[in-house]
Protein backbone atom coordinates (compact mmCIF):
# COMPACT_ATOMS: atom_id res chain seq x y z
CA UNK A 1 0.00 0.00 0.00
CA UNK A 2 1.40 3.17 -0.74
CA UNK A 3 0.99 6.79 1.16
CA UNK A 4 1.61 10.17 0.85
CA UNK A 5 3.14 12.55 3.32
CA UNK A 6 0.45 15.46 3.75
CA UNK A 7 3.29 17.92 3.61
CA UNK A 8 5.34 17.43 0.50
CA UNK A 9 3.58 14.62 -1.47
CA UNK A 10 6.78 11.98 -0.73
CA UNK A 11 5.50 8.80 -0.93
CA UNK A 12 6.04 5.37 1.43
CA UNK A 13 5.56 2.21 0.98
CA UNK A 14 3.57 -0.13 3.74
CA UNK A 15 3.09 -3.70 4.31
CA UNK A 16 -0.95 -3.60 4.90
CA UNK A 17 -2.00 -7.18 5.71
CA UNK A 18 0.87 -6.95 8.39
CA UNK A 19 0.08 -3.89 9.84
CA UNK A 20 -3.49 -3.76 9.26
CA UNK A 21 -6.33 -2.51 11.98
CA UNK A 22 -3.33 -0.50 13.55
CA UNK A 23 -3.18 3.47 13.56
CA UNK A 24 0.62 4.58 12.70
CA UNK A 25 2.28 7.56 13.11
CA UNK A 26 4.66 7.98 10.28
CA UNK A 27 7.74 10.49 9.88
CA UNK A 28 8.48 11.75 6.67
CA UNK A 29 11.81 10.79 5.59
CA UNK A 30 11.97 13.83 2.91
CA UNK A 31 10.52 17.28 5.02
CA UNK A 32 10.33 15.19 8.87
CA UNK A 33 6.37 16.45 9.18
CA UNK A 34 5.06 13.66 11.25
CA UNK A 35 1.50 12.12 9.98
CA UNK A 36 -1.18 9.68 10.98
CA UNK A 37 -2.16 6.78 8.86
CA UNK A 38 -5.21 4.34 9.84
CA UNK A 39 -5.61 1.29 8.43
CA UNK A 40 -8.74 -0.94 8.36
CA UNK A 41 -8.55 -4.06 9.13
CA UNK A 42 -10.56 -4.39 5.81
CA UNK A 43 -10.53 -2.53 2.70
CA UNK A 44 -9.43 0.83 2.31
CA UNK A 45 -7.99 3.64 5.10
CA UNK A 46 -9.97 6.03 5.73
CA UNK A 47 -8.80 9.62 3.65
CA UNK A 48 -10.25 13.06 4.16
CA UNK A 49 -12.80 13.44 2.07
CA UNK A 50 -12.03 16.51 -0.49
CA UNK A 51 -13.62 17.21 -3.10
CA UNK A 52 -11.31 19.16 -6.08
CA UNK A 53 -12.46 20.62 -9.00
CA UNK A 54 -9.48 20.38 -11.98
CA UNK A 55 -10.25 23.24 -14.46
CA UNK A 56 -8.14 22.93 -17.47
CA UNK A 57 -8.34 22.75 -21.07
CA UNK A 58 -6.31 19.81 -21.87
CA UNK A 59 -8.07 16.64 -20.83
CA UNK A 60 -4.92 14.57 -20.54
CA UNK A 61 -3.26 17.08 -18.03
CA UNK A 62 -6.85 16.83 -15.77
CA UNK A 63 -5.94 13.02 -15.89
CA UNK A 64 -2.52 13.75 -14.57
CA UNK A 65 -3.88 16.21 -12.04
CA UNK A 66 -6.57 13.80 -10.61
CA UNK A 67 -3.48 10.92 -10.64
CA UNK A 68 -2.04 13.27 -8.18
CA UNK A 69 -4.59 13.46 -6.23
CA UNK A 70 -6.85 10.87 -5.95
CA UNK A 71 -4.36 8.50 -4.34
CA UNK A 72 -4.18 11.08 -1.55
CA UNK A 73 -7.76 10.59 -0.87
CA UNK A 74 -9.44 13.24 -2.92
CA UNK A 75 -12.39 13.17 -5.05
CA UNK A 76 -12.18 14.98 -8.55
CA UNK A 77 -14.36 16.76 -10.86
CA UNK A 78 -13.06 17.99 -14.23
CA UNK A 79 -13.83 20.42 -16.44
CA UNK A 80 -12.43 22.12 -19.96
CA UNK A 81 -14.25 25.38 -19.91
CA UNK A 82 -15.03 28.33 -17.79
CA UNK A 83 -19.20 27.63 -18.37
CA UNK A 84 -19.42 23.96 -17.79
CA UNK A 85 -16.97 24.10 -14.32
CA UNK A 86 -19.16 26.91 -13.36
CA UNK A 87 -22.16 24.24 -13.76
CA UNK A 88 -20.29 22.04 -11.98
CA UNK A 89 -19.21 23.42 -9.51
CA UNK A 90 -22.99 24.47 -8.25
CA UNK A 91 -24.35 21.42 -8.65
CA UNK A 92 -21.43 19.69 -6.60
CA UNK A 93 -19.68 22.34 -4.24
CA UNK A 94 -15.95 21.35 -4.12
CA UNK A 95 -13.91 22.66 -1.54
CA UNK A 96 -10.59 23.45 -3.43
CA UNK A 97 -10.72 24.21 -6.91
CA UNK A 98 -7.83 24.43 -9.41
CA UNK A 99 -8.04 26.84 -12.23
CA UNK A 100 -6.09 27.42 -15.34
CA UNK A 101 -5.30 31.34 -15.85
CA UNK A 102 -5.60 30.46 -19.72
CA UNK A 103 -9.06 28.23 -18.88
CA UNK A 104 -11.45 28.13 -22.56
CA UNK A 105 -13.92 30.57 -22.44
CA UNK A 106 -13.63 32.40 -19.42
CA UNK A 107 -9.78 33.96 -17.80
CA UNK A 108 -9.28 32.86 -14.67
CA UNK A 109 -10.08 36.22 -12.82
CA UNK A 110 -13.61 35.92 -14.46
CA UNK A 111 -14.21 32.57 -13.00
CA UNK A 112 -13.01 33.96 -9.17
CA UNK A 113 -15.50 36.29 -9.36
CA UNK A 114 -18.17 34.46 -10.37
CA UNK A 115 -17.80 31.69 -7.64
CA UNK A 116 -17.92 34.53 -5.36
CA UNK A 117 -20.79 35.53 -6.63
CA UNK A 118 -22.94 32.55 -6.88
CA UNK A 119 -24.41 31.44 -3.76
CA UNK A 120 -23.15 28.07 -2.28
CA UNK A 121 -19.53 28.52 -3.49
CA UNK A 122 -18.27 31.41 -0.86
CA UNK A 123 -16.65 28.89 0.84
CA UNK A 124 -14.71 26.99 -2.12
CA UNK A 125 -10.91 27.48 -2.44
CA UNK A 126 -9.34 28.64 -5.76
CA UNK A 127 -5.77 27.84 -6.43
CA UNK A 128 -5.03 29.33 -9.16
CA UNK A 129 -2.40 27.22 -11.90
CA UNK A 130 -0.35 29.09 -14.10
CA UNK A 131 -0.19 28.73 -18.31
CA UNK A 132 3.10 28.83 -19.45
CA UNK A 133 5.45 26.00 -18.45
CA UNK A 134 8.47 27.73 -18.44
CA UNK A 135 9.77 28.31 -14.72
CA UNK A 136 12.72 30.91 -15.45
CA UNK A 137 9.79 33.19 -16.99
CA UNK A 138 8.99 34.96 -13.90
CA UNK A 139 10.81 35.06 -11.01
CA UNK A 140 8.38 37.18 -8.78
CA UNK A 141 4.97 36.28 -7.05
CA UNK A 142 1.69 37.16 -8.18
CA UNK A 143 0.38 40.61 -6.66
CA UNK A 144 -3.14 39.61 -5.04
CA UNK A 145 -4.48 36.84 -6.78
CA UNK A 146 -7.82 38.58 -8.33
CA UNK A 147 -8.98 37.16 -5.19
CA UNK A 148 -7.90 33.60 -5.37
CA UNK A 149 -6.77 32.18 -2.78
CA UNK A 150 -3.04 30.39 -3.75
CA UNK A 151 -1.62 29.81 -6.78
CA UNK A 152 0.75 26.91 -8.85
CA UNK A 153 3.02 26.88 -11.30
CA UNK A 154 3.17 23.74 -13.46
CA UNK A 155 6.24 22.52 -12.69
CA UNK A 156 5.50 22.20 -8.90
CA UNK A 157 2.66 20.49 -9.34
CA UNK A 158 3.75 17.35 -8.77
CA UNK A 159 5.41 18.29 -5.07
CA UNK A 160 3.61 21.26 -3.98
CA UNK A 161 -0.14 20.90 -5.07
CA UNK A 162 -1.24 18.43 -2.68
CA UNK A 163 0.02 20.39 0.34
CA UNK A 164 -1.83 23.45 -0.63
CA UNK A 165 -5.22 21.52 -1.11
CA UNK A 166 -4.79 20.01 2.35
CA UNK A 167 -4.19 23.39 3.86
CA UNK A 168 -6.58 25.36 1.97
CA UNK A 169 -9.35 22.69 2.70
CA UNK A 170 -8.61 21.18 6.18
CA UNK A 171 -5.77 23.55 7.49
CA UNK A 172 -2.16 23.88 7.89
CA UNK A 173 0.07 21.02 7.22
CA UNK A 174 1.25 18.81 10.45
CA UNK A 175 3.81 20.53 12.48
CA UNK A 176 7.08 18.71 13.17
CA UNK A 177 6.14 17.01 17.22
CA UNK A 178 7.97 14.88 19.08
CA UNK A 179 6.92 11.08 18.36
CA UNK A 180 6.82 7.93 20.59
CA UNK A 181 9.71 5.84 19.23
CA UNK A 182 7.71 2.27 18.49
CA UNK A 183 4.99 4.66 16.54
CA UNK A 184 8.18 6.60 14.69
CA UNK A 185 9.86 2.98 13.89
CA UNK A 186 6.96 1.88 12.01
CA UNK A 187 6.94 4.60 9.78
CA UNK A 188 10.84 3.56 8.24
CA UNK A 189 9.97 1.48 5.70
CA UNK A 190 11.49 3.13 2.85
CA UNK A 191 15.10 4.73 3.95
CA UNK A 192 15.75 8.22 3.07
CA UNK A 193 17.29 7.34 -0.03
CA UNK A 194 14.79 5.47 -1.39
CA UNK A 195 11.98 7.96 -0.55
CA UNK A 196 14.18 10.68 -2.29
CA UNK A 197 14.71 8.50 -5.25
CA UNK A 198 11.05 7.66 -5.63
CA UNK A 199 9.81 11.12 -4.87
CA UNK A 200 12.53 12.30 -7.98
CA UNK A 201 11.31 9.32 -10.55
CA UNK A 202 7.82 10.18 -9.62
CA UNK A 203 8.31 14.32 -10.24
CA UNK A 204 9.97 13.99 -13.21
CA UNK A 205 7.54 11.55 -14.43
CA UNK A 206 4.48 13.84 -13.78
CA UNK A 207 6.44 16.52 -15.42
CA UNK A 208 7.05 14.92 -18.63
CA UNK A 209 3.47 14.53 -18.99
CA UNK A 210 2.46 18.02 -18.37
CA UNK A 211 5.10 19.56 -20.89
CA UNK A 212 3.37 17.09 -23.51
CA UNK A 213 0.42 18.35 -22.27
CA UNK A 214 1.70 21.93 -23.68
CA UNK A 215 3.18 20.74 -26.73
CA UNK A 216 -0.13 18.96 -27.47
CA UNK A 217 -1.91 23.04 -27.00
CA UNK A 218 0.41 24.75 -29.12
CA UNK A 219 3.38 22.59 -30.35
CA UNK A 220 4.26 20.39 -33.63
CA UNK A 221 2.25 20.02 -36.35
CA UNK A 222 -0.88 18.05 -36.68
CA UNK A 223 -4.43 18.29 -37.17
CA UNK A 224 -4.50 21.78 -35.62
CA UNK A 225 -4.00 24.93 -37.86
CA UNK A 226 -1.11 26.96 -37.28
CA UNK A 227 -3.41 29.81 -36.78
CA UNK A 228 -5.65 28.19 -33.93
CA UNK A 229 -2.23 26.98 -31.94
CA UNK A 230 -0.64 30.27 -31.97
CA UNK A 231 -4.49 31.81 -30.57
CA UNK A 232 -3.65 29.42 -27.85
CA UNK A 233 -0.38 30.38 -26.83
CA UNK A 234 -1.18 34.44 -27.14
CA UNK A 235 -4.14 33.07 -24.75
CA UNK A 236 -1.62 31.59 -22.43
CA UNK A 237 1.13 33.71 -22.59
CA UNK A 238 -1.48 36.78 -21.98
CA UNK A 239 -3.00 34.70 -19.06
CA UNK A 240 -0.10 34.53 -17.26
CA UNK A 241 1.18 38.19 -17.97
CA UNK A 242 -2.23 38.77 -16.19
CA UNK A 243 -1.59 36.32 -13.07
CA UNK A 244 1.79 38.16 -12.46
CA UNK A 245 1.06 41.50 -12.88
CA UNK A 246 -2.57 42.22 -12.26
CA UNK A 247 -1.64 45.43 -10.36
CA UNK A 248 0.13 46.70 -13.23
CA UNK A 249 -2.72 45.27 -16.04
CA UNK A 250 -5.48 47.11 -13.76
CA UNK A 251 -3.99 50.24 -13.52
CA UNK A 252 -3.11 50.67 -17.44
CA UNK A 253 -7.15 49.42 -17.39
CA UNK A 254 -7.88 52.47 -15.69
CA UNK A 255 -5.15 54.48 -17.26
CA UNK A 256 -5.25 53.60 -20.62
CA UNK A 257 -1.39 53.19 -20.61
CA UNK A 258 -1.17 49.52 -20.41
CA UNK A 259 1.24 49.38 -23.07
CA UNK A 260 3.95 51.36 -21.06
CA UNK A 261 3.40 49.84 -17.80
CA UNK A 262 3.69 46.27 -19.31
CA UNK A 263 6.76 47.32 -21.60
CA UNK A 264 9.36 44.46 -20.87
CA UNK A 265 6.50 41.76 -20.16
CA UNK A 266 5.41 42.87 -23.98
CA UNK A 267 8.51 42.67 -25.18
CA UNK A 268 9.17 39.29 -24.02
CA UNK A 269 5.64 37.78 -24.74
CA UNK A 270 6.68 38.81 -28.52
CA UNK A 271 9.95 36.98 -27.96
CA UNK A 272 8.30 33.65 -26.90
CA UNK A 273 5.99 34.18 -29.68
CA UNK A 274 7.97 34.54 -32.30
CA UNK A 275 10.02 31.80 -31.48
CA UNK A 276 6.93 29.02 -31.38
CA UNK A 277 5.64 30.97 -34.51
CA UNK A 278 8.16 32.44 -36.62
CA UNK A 279 6.29 32.42 -39.66
CA UNK A 280 5.66 35.91 -41.25
CA UNK A 281 2.21 35.07 -41.75
CA UNK A 282 1.25 34.59 -38.07
CA UNK A 283 3.23 37.54 -37.41
CA UNK A 284 1.19 39.91 -39.80
CA UNK A 285 -1.67 38.40 -38.19
CA UNK A 286 -1.42 40.30 -35.30
CA UNK A 287 -2.36 36.76 -32.87
CA UNK A 288 -0.74 38.48 -29.47
CA UNK A 289 -1.84 41.88 -29.97
CA UNK A 290 -5.48 40.88 -30.35
CA UNK A 291 -5.13 38.33 -27.50
CA UNK A 292 -3.81 41.73 -25.08
CA UNK A 293 -6.48 43.56 -26.55
CA UNK A 294 -9.13 40.65 -25.65
CA UNK A 295 -7.53 40.54 -21.73
CA UNK A 296 -7.80 44.21 -21.16
CA UNK A 297 -11.84 44.41 -22.58
CA UNK A 298 -12.59 41.71 -20.17
CA UNK A 299 -10.82 43.18 -17.58
CA UNK A 300 -12.36 46.40 -18.00
CA UNK A 301 -16.11 44.81 -17.92
CA UNK A 302 -15.02 42.60 -15.01
CA UNK A 303 -13.81 46.09 -13.26
CA UNK A 304 -17.10 47.85 -14.24
CA UNK A 305 -15.19 50.31 -16.00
Amino acid sequence: MIVSCPACATRFRIDREKLAGKRLTLRCARCRAPFKVELPRHGRAEVPNIRVMVAHTDHELCGTICGILEPAGMQCLVGHDGKTVLKQMEAAPPQVAVVDVALQGLYAFEVVDKVRRRPGLGGVKIILLSAVYNRMAYKRAPSSLYGADDYIEKHHIPDDLIPKVNRLALGAAPVAASVPQEEEQAGKLLSKQEAASQSLDYIHLVNEKIQSAEDRQVGGAGAIPDSERARRLARIIVSDIALYYQERVDEGVRHGNWAELLAAEIQEAHKLFLERFPDPRIQQARILEAAFIDLLERRRREMNL
